[in-house]
């Protein structure tokens, strides 16, 4: 066997996870973590672009601007999912995140969008999706394990 592919095929996974709430942020890292991802997070967008990156007590690597998420995340060589809440710290919430991120084109629009959110407005359903999106979770009709669960089945056999 090539040790090239075997390596390819242990590589843990890297997730992109936007969540205001720093309770649920704590038990999304640990389940994605426990599951073999590895987590940077954010807390807004504006923390999205604003500040550095570094490494939390949690050992989780947050990022301030989508610069330098996006050379963080060149160096990673990959982001594989992001995993995103829409209401947000700040003025801007997880649409405004998407429509920036989106916007940077190249294979950074091939990213799978993951919004995991309480708003469930129809209205706002349907602006994500027409985003690019690939899914749309209500919080409080998904456990955690369920949605990394999904991700993962996504991941392993992307319609990409």
């Amino acid at each position: 066997m090539n040790t090239k592919s075997t390596k390819k095929n242990t590589e843990k996974k890297a997730i992109l996870v936007i969540e205001d709430e720093r309770p649920l942020l704590e038990a999304i890292n640990a389940k994605l973590e426990k599951n073999g991802f590895n987590v940077i997070a954010a807390r807004s967008v504006e923390q999205a672009f604003n500040a550095k990156i570094r490494k939390n007590d949690l050992g989780v690597i947050t990022v301030r601007t989508i610069e330098q998420a996006l050379e963080y995340l060149e160096r990673l060589e990959r982001i594989d999912a992001i995993w995103l809440d829409h209401h947000l710290l700040g003025k801007e919430d997880g649409l405004d995140f998407v429509k920036k991120f989106k916007a940077n084109g190249g294979r950074w629009n091939k990213i799978p969008v993951f919004v995991v959110s309480n708003a469930a407005n129809p209205a706002t359903v349907k602006s994500y999706i027409h985003s690019g999106v690939s899914k749309y979770y209500v919080k409080s009709d998904h456990r955690l394990d369920e949605i990394i669960a999904d991700i993962e089945s996504f991941l392993a056999h992307p319609m990409r």
